[in-house]
């Protein structure tokens, strides 16, 4: 069954600009976790921002459709749109300073995400998923006392009461040491084997991406260069060979 299909994206820079994503075409099944890797530039953030309709001008998607469940998001209008946001698709952000409410403590953050879902037991469900990602002893603090893993596992925590079907983690673990790094990784793992979402799994780092998925895509200049297991991506082609053996050198 398939969560989210991207059939020939283009976008570009206004109607007759040059492009920046060429044709994109993927998919993603229930449960299905698959990285989306590529040189700095090569359009993977731009990707995440085209499925949740968040382009900004002169950018704009002039073919193509993005589905979830059969619907296509480019398609709908703003109020039904913002309801797919959250629940139907998550973005986990690289920085976390602009999501987060610096008013708002952990305990508030993750109450107003469930509440946002709805349904009994709002209380019992934020401190529950507040444990998982291992915050309880941080519910009290506020964004600016907590560093930048622990404001990532707010967001995860976030995601993890709003049970979205997709989940967009683009680069949640740059900039992090090993040990936080793994922290929210541990954290990311979490949340999709409570929920069942698939994931997205936007980085540069592929050890990383190694610990959640299976299979890659690699995106060069825009345009889908490879896609299919770890093991078979050197074989895909020359940008996903350079990548892979970049990562073995960093390795080394």
């Amino acid at each position: 069954m398939q969560r989210l299909v991207v059939d020939n994206l283009t976008v570009r820079v206004g109607p007759d600009g040059p492009a920046l994503l060429h044709d994109v075409s993927f998919t993603l099944g229930h449960g299905e976790r698959r990285a989306l890797v590529g040189r700095s530039g090569a359009g993977k953030s731009l990707i995440a921002a085209t499925i949740l309709r968040l382009l900004h001008a002169p950018l704009v998607a002039v073919s193509g459709s993005v589905s979830l469940n059969g619907i296509d998001l480019l398609r709908l209008d703003s109020r039904s749109m913002r309801e797919q946001r959250g629940r139907g698709v998550f973005w986990l952000f690289q920085s976390t300073g602009s999501a987060l409410n610096p008013c708002m403590d952990v305990q508030t953050h993750v109450l107003r995400a469930t509440k946002r879902r709805g349904g009994p037991g709002a209380d019992r469900a934020a401190a529950t998923a507040i444990d998982a990602v291992g915050l309880s002893a941080a519910a009290r603090k506020y964004p600016f006392e907590l560093s930048g893993g622990m404001r990532q596992r707010v967001l995860i925590a976030m995601a993890m009461v709003l049970e979205p079907q997709v989940l967009i983690a683009d680069e949640p673990t740059t900039g992090l040491d090993p040990i936080t790094q793994g922290e929210v990784l541990s954290a990311l793992h979490t949340l999709l084997q409570r929920t069942g979402a698939s994931l997205l799994f936007i980085t540069h780092d592929m050890r990383a991406a190694g610990v959640l998925c299976s299979d890659a895509i690699v995106l060069d200049r825009g345009a889908v260069a490879a896609a299919g297991p770890w093991r078979t991506l050197a074989e895909s082609g020359p940008a996903a060979r350079a990548l892979v053996d970049a990562a073995r050198g960093v390795e080394r």
